[in-house]
């Protein structure tokens, strides 16, 4: 897969086959869906955080997943997947989300640590893979198509 930044100040993504594809339609599923929920525990009860705070954040975190899988069906028509400006950091949280999915299912804990090597799952292997992938994007989003 080929990731560019655009004229406009966003990116471009052009999958290669098939596999590509999959990396980024797995991003909506590598989601961690019960995230705003997880924060609250870290919230005492009497901030109401369950309450007032976790209802926006998972309307907020859906709306990212959204303009992902609307980027993604767009770009099957046309091959390759266009991240405005102004769709950057939407990006950026869904990429988040995902990856936080993926650490909370494999607890990978830190790359330095880790040695893809020894990871002798397929299905592991390739979670590993998206991760580092989704974190790759992200460095390109902040160095090019989010507001400074």
């Amino acid at each position: 897969m080929t990731v560019m930044p655009t004229v406009e100040g966003g990116l471009k993504l052009v999958p290669e086959d098939d596999d590509d594809w999959n990396v980024l339609s797995a991003i909506a599923l590598d989601a961690d869906e019960e995230i705003a929920k997880r924060f609250s525990g870290l919230m005492d009860e009497e901030s109401m955080w369950e309450d007032i705070v976790v209802p926006d954040l998972e309307t907020h975190f859906s709306k990212q997943l959204e303009v992902v899988i609307e980027a993604l069906k767009a770009g099957r028509d046309s091959g390759e997947v266009i991240i405005s400006p102004g769709e950057s950091e939407e990006w950026y949280g869904a990429l988040n989300q995902a990856r936080l999915g993926l650490e909370r299912i494999y607890q990978f804990g830190p790359d330095e640590k880790v040695v893809l090597e020894e990871i002798s799952s397929l299905s592991e292997r390739s979670a590993y893979r998206r991760g580092r992938f989704y974190s790759a994007v992200q460095a390109v989003l902040i160095e090019y198509a989010m507001p400074d």
